[in-house]
């Protein structure tokens, strides 16, 4: 890769805490020689250099998550839940590779997995100057975020015109302060290598899910595929293996509590500098509404999938999807309460004005910046209701095909002079696929969203959907909308065939018309506000900076992080030590023969002859499965490869611990914490659960 200075943050990290998810080139910047000291045997070249790349550049984006290569030819490895869209949707009730795993024999036997994108890393360009200079034309706080988007567009352009099998983006930094473009090759043909049974890659399920001690052998592997000329193409049984540049050899010896362990990912987004304002908002109404609502939701999906199988199929990846972010939510309603997070935010803003009160130097901008933060998230909280629930629409869109569709059509025909559709919408309208699952799943979802926007308070009620009832849902107009001609394709394709007025008080017509237009105004606000944070976020940013008086790493935003960690356990609570390994002897003591915690048969009959595994670890005396690092994660970072100071593949990131939820706005060194499958585990799982020789051979094993 080619990358130019980062001039403006790339102060010497002089210490290095466990906190941060730092850039590439801030870890070059590092002290180096208290890294080797925590067992860094690695030269900065070999980790990462800006031009030849290095053991970082192994790590690789697919579908939100982090992969890693683990061979020269294409071979990545991630998490089962990564994979797990992909997986369910080439199972079937006859042949369930979700329920009953999947291993090719060879190469041609790898199934190509739907979906499934991976976005090599190639090189990242500092367009900051580019940007800012656009921004520097704007009159107000819609037209900079105007400018900042076409200029990103034209850029991402110009970079896709210039090189072949690329795409491009831009990621902005410390509220833009820094703007970088990527160049990546991005590989459409990734097919299905090894998955080991839903029993082992999820064990625990639910249950287990955010929590320690964990069991769950969530890896699968994949592999990239490229045309024989190295360009990127869909599938095509004439496709060859991906040459990767870089991959990561699989540790042969076991690790220890203290061991340095570095995790290498694409984590999606943090809040770490956001106010005690926006910060109480989020504690106080998205997480909570967003933990009621999932939960509701779930229990739909779930209960019709026991109604039929490849019903229950078909759900299992949103079910899956919804509830992580449940789970998800519960923890933060707990650990941003536990921690005092706004609070803690609210001392140090106090801190930070009597600080700037004492600068001997006045600096531009700053002396009205927090107020100006402060405004800004009182503005967004005055609308909190309105944006979560469009937030929780997109949540719940594939269960809604009906509603969303006709919300889609209400926005395009507003937009269109004649009120007319494209093609598309109208062909999308009239099919009849959109009601299969209406009584089982659509309606009874649609009972909960109905119930939230009759409940709205007066102050943030979504505009037109006063009818539906004052405070309570009229059961009235609930039969209405669930009695809706509009529920026929055709009746659908007449209300949008005459323009604009077809149909206009039809109730589910003007349920979908609200939720159009408030879609709209939630975008719009959107805009407003990120073109106020280039401008007071930005001298927000620079003013933290300063004031924190320490190597500053910005938020997480999906783009290459690092993150240097060690195995430790916790203490999640008084007079309770959690160790930071797991045992398959503790996978065992688990069973019970019912899901989520029945171990397939392979896998108990393996475990009574694991002491003579070459997996087996006799310092921890046992098969090891799990372990802890305190490393700084987030979402996006499952998958993310975790490596030994040689370099060495040790695990695989897949989760948090429920006390490290809240971990999105603040890092605590005394319980962030999150979750590995241990490398071992993956190994004796290949080799002596559900073997695949072939797989073993090419990892060297």
């Amino acid at each position: 890769m080619l990358l130019r200075s980062f001039v403006l943050f790339l102060a010497a990290v002089s210490l290095l805490p466990d906190e941060g998810q730092w850039l590439p080139t801030q870890v070059r910047e590092m002290d180096w020689d208290a890294l080797k000291k925590r067992g860094m045997a690695l030269s900065k070249d070999e980790f990462w250099h800006p031009e030849q790349g290095g053991v970082l550049s192994a790590t690789v984006q697919i579908n939100g998550c982090t992969a890693s290569f683990v061979s020269q030819d294409g071979l990545m490895v991630t998490n089962h839940h990564c994979g797990f869209g992909a997986i369910s949707e080439l199972s079937t009730p006859e042949d369930n590779l979700l329920q009953n795993g999947f291993a090719a024999p060879d190469r041609a036997g790898e199934r190509p997995a739907p979906g499934m994108v991976a976005s090599v890393l190639q090189r990242i360009e500092d367009v900051t100057a580019v940007l800012h200079e656009a921004q520097a034309k704007a009159k107000d706080d819609l037209e900079r975020w105007s400018l900042t988007d076409r200029t990103i567009a034209r850029l991402c352009a110009e970079g896709e015109a210039k090189e072949k099998n690329t795409k491009c983006s831009v990621a902005s930094f410390l509220e833009g302060k820094e703007y970088h473009l990527y160049y990546r090759t991005q590989i459409r043909d990734v097919r299905l290598v090894y998955a080991p049974p839903r029993a082992i890659g999820e064990f625990g399920g639910e249950v287990d899910n955010w929590e320690w001690p964990r069991h769950t052998g969530d890896f699968s592997f994949f592999r990239a595929y490229v045309g024989k000329d190295g360009a990127v193409r869909d599938y095509d049984k004439d496709n060859v293996p991906y040459s990767a540049r870089h991959h990561l050899r699989v540790a042969k010896t076991s690790v220890q509590p203290g061991d340095l362990a570095i995790i290498m990912g694409y984590p999606g987004r943090t809040q770490r500098y956001k106010t005690s304002r926006g910060t109480a908002t989020q504690q106080g109404y998205v997480y909570p509404k967003r933990l009621e609502v999932l939960t509701a939701a779930i229990a739909v999906l779930e209960a019709a999938g026991k109604t039929d199988a490849r019903l229950e199929l078909a759900v299992a990846d949103n079910v899956k999807s919804l509830a992580n972010v449940q789970k998800n939510a519960a923890g933060m309603v707990f650990g941003l309460q536990r921690n005092a997070t706004a609070s803690k935010k609210q001392l140090e803003e106090e801190q930070f004005r009597a600080w700037l009160a004492a600068l001997p130097t006045k600096q531009p901008g700053w002396a009205t910046v927090l107020d100006e933060m402060l405004a800004a998230d009182e503005t967004e909280a005055a609308t909190i209701e309105r944006d979560t629930m469009v937030s929780l629409l997109n949540m719940l869109g594939d269960g809604l095909p009906l509603l969303l569709t006709l919300v889609e059509a209400c926005g395009a025909s507003a937009s269109n002079p004649d009120g007319k559709l494209q093609p598309r919408l109208q062909q999308a309208l009239g099919n009849d696929a959109l009601t299969t699952h209406f009584a089982s799943i659509e309606q009874p979802t649609w009972r909960i969203l109905l119930a939230e926007l009759a409940s709205m308070s007066k102050a943030q009620r979504i505009p037109g959907t006063e009818f539906l009832g004052d405070g309570k849902l009229d059961p009235k107009i609930a039969d209405a909308l669930f009695a809706s001609p509009l529920l026929q394709g055709k009746a659908r394709l007449d209300a949008f065939g005459k323009g604009k007025e077809a149909a206009k008080d039809d109730p589910l017509l003007r349920l979908a018309r609200a939720i159009a237009t408030e879609g709209q105004m939630a975008t719009q606000r959107q805009r407003q506000r990120a073109g106020k944070m280039l401008d007071c976020g930005r001298r927000w940013i620079a003013a933290q900076e300063a004031f924190r008086g320490k190597s500053f790493y910005p938020d997480a935003n999906s783009t290459l992080r690092v993150s240097i960690a060690e195995i430790a356990g916790y203490q999640p609570q008084e007079a309770v030590t959690y160790a930071p390994q797991t045992t398959v002897g503790g996978l065992v003591a688990k069973e019970t023969g019912k899901e989520p915690f029945a171990n397939p048969k392979a896998l108990l009959e393996a475990a009574k002859t694991r002491q003579s595994s070459r997996w087996f670890d006799a310092k921890l005396g046992d098969v090891p499965v799990c372990f802890l690092t305190n490393g700084d994660t987030t979402g996006g970072n499952s998958g993310s490869p975790v490596i030994n100071g040689k370099g060495e593949l040790i695990g695989l990131n897949f989760d948090r611990v429920f006390e490290n939820v809240a971990g999105d706005f603040g890092w605590n060194k005394d319980r962030s914490r999150n979750v590995v499958c241990d490398v071992r585990y993956v190994l004796w799982v290949v080799e002596s659960v559900f073997p695949c020789a072939a797989l073993l051979q090419e990892l060297g094993m």
